[in-house]
């Protein structure tokens, strides 16, 4: 069992990105979640193009979410002076509802129960008819390949809330899980897309998987480190943990499979938490 200080509370929230670093690294989960230890280290070596990019990206989705909720596009495209940003929007208006189904909910948050505890998944969109797609914009300018998305924790939690807790989208009606794709979405790409079908064999071999984690992290008294130590450059806890002090390259980072300008990873609060609830 734990010992005590590492525990999970009673009222932990599970999501795709502390699923994601449990998997990645038992430590760094520790250390964030359980622990809550602060760490200012830099993930790369060069923050400010790093939090560049990062605030391109937050400047990219609030132009969609505003865009899907209702102001004019053209009114949008006259306020955006990075080229990035304007020519990720021109391809956004050109390709990026097309096929898309019309009842449309841009960045919604679902929780739904995962054993004693939640799973939450904060959804850039979900649009809804006879399919149901899930759309992620992914704004970083490497695509990766699709065997990796397929394996990535996103990719799982964000299907199997849709198909636990989709209903209450849904007038009350139950989501089939043949119904939805999650479709990830780069703009950086000009639009190209890397898609996943879903049906109720992924559904419960999914739903297997995630229970199968969450018991792990109950009965684990430790959390060892990675054995993937490549991981550790673009880790913030890197010489907490003894792998190194100097931050990666940020052209290093961004050739890394697992980079991803993946804006869900985000300081959660019960204000995004209570906008619907299973």
């Amino acid at each position: 069992m734990m010992p005590h200080e590492t525990r999970l509370p009673e009222d932990f929230i599970f999501s795709q990105s502390s699923l994601q670093d449990y998997v990645d690294c038992p430590r760094r989960f520790e250390l964030k979640y359980l622990l809550r230890q602060r760490y200012p280290a830099p993930e790369v070596d060069n923050m400010l193009e790093f939090e560049h990019h990062m605030e391109q990206g937050e400047v990219f989705h609030r132009l969609v979410h505003q865009h899907i909720i209702g102001l004019p596009a053209d009114l949008l495209q006259k306020h955006i002076p990075d080229a990035d940003v304007r020519r990720w929007f021109d391809a956004y208006l050109q390709s990026g509802l097309s096929g898309v189904p019309e009842r449309r909910y841009p960045e919604q948050t679902l929780t739904v129960p995962l054993g004693e505890y939640l799973l939450l998944a904060k959804f850039d969109l979900v649009a809804l008819g006879e399919q149901v797609l899930i759309i992620d914009w992914k704004t970083s300018h490497k695509r990766p390949r699709r065997e990796w998305m397929a394996k990535k924790l996103q990719t799982v939690v964000y299907r199997y809330v849709l198909t636990k807790g989709g209903a209450a989208l849904n007038g009350g009606q139950p989501i089939a899980p043949e119904q939805i794709e999650m479709r990830y979405w780069y703009p950086d790409h000009a639009g190209e897309t890397i898609a996943f079908p879903y049906d109720t064999a992924q559904f419960q071999a999914d739903e297997a998987y995630l229970l199968g984690l969450l018991a792990e992290i109950e009965a684990r008294d430790s959390f060892p480190l990675t054995d993937e130590a490549q991981r550790c450059a673009f880790c913030t806890y890197r010489s907490l943990c003894d792998r190194g002090r100097e931050a990666g390259h940020l052209a290093d980072w961004e050739s890394f499979e697992e980079a991803d300008f993946d804006l869900d990873d985000w300081s959660l609060n019960m204000d995004q938490i209570a906008e619907i609830e299973f």
